[in-house]
């Protein structure tokens, strides 16, 4: 695999985390791999809860009901008739986004698609631009406070920055957009070391420039998904840290599991060595002869040599 990283890619992995050789690269990428792949279900519980509560939220507005056409148009009842446009408004983009989904399901599927099945297959940047285009003059009034304390009704802070406002409305789209950058890093192999600190507004802060610095990050990361999960429902947030995906990302996410990485060069045998690390050291086992001391003998033994 060594062989096949282009110059600039191994350059970079080389210079940020000063490799020695070709094992510790291997290792140092390993890492990356290892953490971005721990990270991905994770990232995958916030993304169902955020367009199903969006989904859910947009479904009873326009249609009084848990799952409501909102974004499909009405087909034509006449060849010369033009189809009736979705109930709520999307920009050229989504309604290409929604309209090759609808495409895909006719084309492969042999029948229409549901609104849950174009709310399956919709990506994440799709749920943004929904929220972002809240702010529009075009939409009804009271839609997107509706929307918006429906879909985040856990939301922080809410009575300094009301649903209504349109900084909530940039706050959460602020957010999303920095989880999906680091979506997208994963997704493309990019350089996860490099993910930037982003405040509780979405905020890019610190750029890492040590390895300790990228532990950190990515740490600080996990936790803004699982408090941004939180705003929908706390149980979710909850089921985020009870599950395995977080217990096996809070054990990569350390500087000793990256040193092992290093050192076996993300070989087969470096779940284990991380494992045995994380195992508590055993009390040696008192021998079968030895009688339990008596009051007496312990007063006896702190006293003083004098």
């Amino acid at each position: 695999m060594y062989a096949y990283l282009t110059a600039p890619r191994s350059t970079a992995v080389q210079q940020f985390f000063q490799t020695r050789n070709p094992r510790d690269l291997m290792g140092a990428y390993s890492w990356c791999q290892a953490v971005g792949a721990a990270l991905l279900p994770i990232m995958g519980d916030l993304e169902v809860a955020l367009r199903n509560s969006l989904h859910s939220a947009l479904s009873h507005y326009f249609g009084q009901q848990s799952s409501y056409s909102w974004m499909l148009g009405t087909p034509a009842t006449k060849p010369s008739a033009k189809p009736a446009p979705a109930p709520h408004k999307l920009n050229s983009q989504a309604q290409q986004d929604v309209q090759k989904v609808v495409d895909r399901y006719q084309r492969k599927r042999k029948r229409a698609a549901t609104p849950d099945d174009v709310v399956a297959a919709l990506s994440f940047g799709f749920w943004e631009q929904i929220i972002n285009a809240l702010t529009h003059k075009a939409h009804p009034a009271g839609l997107k406070e509706s929307i918006m304390k429906a879909a985040f009704p856990y939301a922080p802070d809410t009575q300094i920055i009301a649903y209504s406002d349109n900084a909530f409305v940039n706050r959460v789209v602020a957010l999303l957009a920095q989880i999906r950058d680091v979506r997208n890093r994963i997704g493309h192999h990019d350089s996860l070391w490099a993910c930037p600190e982003f405040s509780e507004h979405g905020k890019t802060g610190f750029f890492p420039r040590r390895p300790r610095h990228t532990v950190r990050s990515l740490q600080q990361l996990a936790e803004r998904i699982s408090w941004l999960a939180g705003w929908i429902d706390p149980d979710i947030r909850q089921h985020i840290h009870a599950s395995d995906h977080w217990a096996n990302l809070q054990v990569l996410l350390s500087r000793e599991s990256l040193r092992i990485y290093r050192m076996t060069g993300g070989s087969a045998e470096t779940s284990r060595l991380i494992w045995c690390t994380q195992q508590p050291t055993q009390p040696k086992r008192e021998k079968k002869h030895r009688q339990p001391l008596h009051a007496r003998h312990l007063y006896a033994m702190h006293q003083p040599f004098f």
